[in-house]
């Protein structure tokens, strides 16, 4: 009776495909890691041990070009086919040889580098002289004249006959200029000496010779004012020295600038009026004087007004000598370039 109430215990075993724990299926997947981790540290270790060039050449190597190639397939052949002693030929006949990539090198991107550096082509040109009327292959028949060092256009010899003409009438021009400009201060200056109401006036006129042109400029002394204080009224005395000028420069035909010049005490009225509106209102009234006497007015090319930007007494930038007039005759020294 006691041996039939003993429980009953069932064993299950499972049996495992593979061969369980100790099976081969897992070794596979942790091979396939390990390669794709060592193939993973050796990109690691070329992009490390190579120089900017180097991966531009690596990057252009793995970029697929496109080609037509007529059905013969792309890439690094690009159709061709190579020959057993190394040339490259197709369809269209051989080509030149290529250099293909050997392994096992120290630096692993060298095979790339016959392929994809990036030097610029060293070009050197030579010129060979040939007798007249000799062509060469390349441009015989091609209606294309040859460019060589004896067909470069030369400047003509020197002919010392012209030259020396040139000069000389370089001179002659120069002279013409300097007596006309000279008769022209003389003629002033002893108008101005003539008149009894501008007998004190003779230093407050001033004769500057440059390349451009002859500047007469007329300028304050001390006691002796060209303008009302503060105004562009021109004093009847001034404006009598500028009849002077507009008379003797009447006939010329070199056109004029007149340019007018305070100094540097400031000056102001009500409305913002300052030296630089006060400077241009005494040129463009002088304008008017010399237009009065009969000068043409198509011959003035600038009336302007500077201020104190340019001083005659740049030591002393409140000097009554910076208050002036400056009418300039265009009249420039004649050069070769101008005569020719």
């Amino acid at each position: 009776m006691a041996a039939s109430n003993q429980p009953i215990v069932i064993k299950k075993i499972i049996e495992e495909g593979g061969g369980g724990h100790h099976g081969g299926a897992w070794k596979v997947a942790y091979a396939d890691f390990m390669t794709a981790m060592m193939a993973f540290f050796l990109l690691l270790w070329i992009l490390a041990a190579s120089d900017e060039e180097k991966l531009r050449g690596l990057a252009d190597y793995f970029t697929p070009s496109l080609s037509d190639s007529g059905g013969r397939g792309d890439g690094l052949l690009d159709g061709n086919v190579l020959g057993p002693d190394g040339v490259m030929s197709g369809t269209d006949g051989p080509h030149s040889p290529v250099r293909l990539p050997s392994f096992g090198q120290e630096n692993p991107l060298a095979v790339f580098d016959s392929r994809l550096r990036d030097e610029q082509p060293q070009v050197i040109v030579e010129y060979e002289t040939r007798p007249d009327g000799v062509k060469t292959d390349t441009t015989a028949g091609s209606g294309e004249a040859e460019i060589t060092p004896d067909s470069r256009p030369s400047r003509p010899p020197a002919d010392p006959v012209a030259d020396a003409a040139e000069q000389a009438e370089l001179e002659r021009a120069q002279e013409e200029r300097d007596a006309e400009l000279d008769r022209l201060e003389d003629q002033i200056k002893q108008q101005v000496a003539g008149d009894s109401r501008l007998h004190d006036f003779t230093e407050n006129l001033r004769f500057d010779r440059t390349p451009e042109g002859l500047d007469i400029q007329i300028v304050d002394k001390d006691g002796r004012s060209m303008f009302d204080t503060g105004s562009s009224r021109i004093e009847e005395r001034t404006r009598q020295l500028l009849r002077i000028v507009g008379e003797a420069i009447l006939d010329m035909e070199h056109t004029l600038t007149v340019s007018g010049h305070t100094d540097s005490v400031p000056y102001s009225k009500s409305g913002g009026y300052s030296n630089w509106e006060l400077s241009a209102d005494r040129a463009n009234a002088t304008r008017r004087v010399l237009t009065d006497t009969g000068v043409n007015p198509s011959r003035f090319t600038r009336i302007s007004g500077l201020a104190d930007t340019a001083p005659l007494d740049p030591e002393h930038p409140d000097a009554a000598e910076n208050r002036r007039i400056s009418v300039t005759i265009n009249y420039p020294e004649p050069t070769l370039s101008k005569m020719r």
